[in-house]
């Protein structure tokens, strides 16, 4: 906070986070904030656009162009973010920021779940189960039980796509508790088995346990529904 706002601006437009002057979103976060909050509107305008440029490539990182109106949820969850820094320096709860500044992608991918939960029309843009491999690379679900579901679940066309998600939510609660909270949160909920992310939520760790294990449950599950 003591470098002056050139210094300030150098640092928050470094795109590299190796990099030893690179400036952590967190800490860009709270300048912006304090900028705000004493009324120095030459800071808050130099330094948003870096700030809000490391949103949209967060955003386009975990809202990838394969998923429905990607481009359209990226804005959406931007503006929500936007509408949070609006409330810094009103007579609006602002603490809503505070998650950002101690972890800013976590914030971030709360704005995002919160948005796929509402936006049934978008139908939460499950996961297709049917292309996700395990830890040696085979398919958790080679015959695409679980893909099915999960289209089912998302966009179900017609009759036939209703009658055969009823009957599998009903097998799915037979499953071991494990085996149907993992299918549940990926097929259903459109949570990423796991990540490499620390900072992402998945259903591993929502579970508490390992992405490995998350993927064996949906194996384990996948062929036990296979039957129905």
């Amino acid at each position: 906070m003591k470098q002056d706002l050139n210094e300030q601006l150098r640092r928050a437009n470094i795109g590299d986070p190796a990099d030893p002057d690179y400036m952590p979103s967190e800490c860009l976060l709270h300048l912006v904030r304090e900028a705000r909050l004493t009324g120095d509107k030459r800071a808050v305008d130099r330094l948003l656009p870096p700030l809000l440029a490391r949103c949209e490539r967060r955003l386009k990182r975990t809202i990838p162009d394969s998923w429905p109106d990607a481009q359209g949820l990226r804005d959406e969850v931007l503006q929500a973010f936007c509408e949070l820094l609006a409330r810094v320096g009103s007579n609006h709860d602002a603490t809503a920021l505070d998650i950002f500044e101690c972890k800013f992608n976590k914030g971030l991918a709360t704005l995002r779940y919160r948005r796929l939960r509402r936006e049934n029309n978008r139908g939460k843009l499950f996961r297709d189960i049917g292309r996700e491999v395990d830890d040696d690379g085979q398919p958790v679900d080679p015959n695409e039980t679980l893909g099915r579901l999960s289209r089912a679940a998302q966009t179900p066309a017609g009759q036939e796509d209703f009658v055969y998600l009823a009957e599998m939510l009903e097998a799915i609660k037979e499953l071991p508790a494990a085996q149907r909270k993992a299918v549940e949160l990926c097929c259903l909920q459109g949570y990423a088995p796991g990540s490499e992310d620390p900072n992402e939520i998945t259903a591993a760790t929502i579970c508490g346990v390992s992405g490995t294990a998350i993927r064996k449950n949906l194996r384990k599950a996948a062929e036990k529904l296979k039957k129905r």
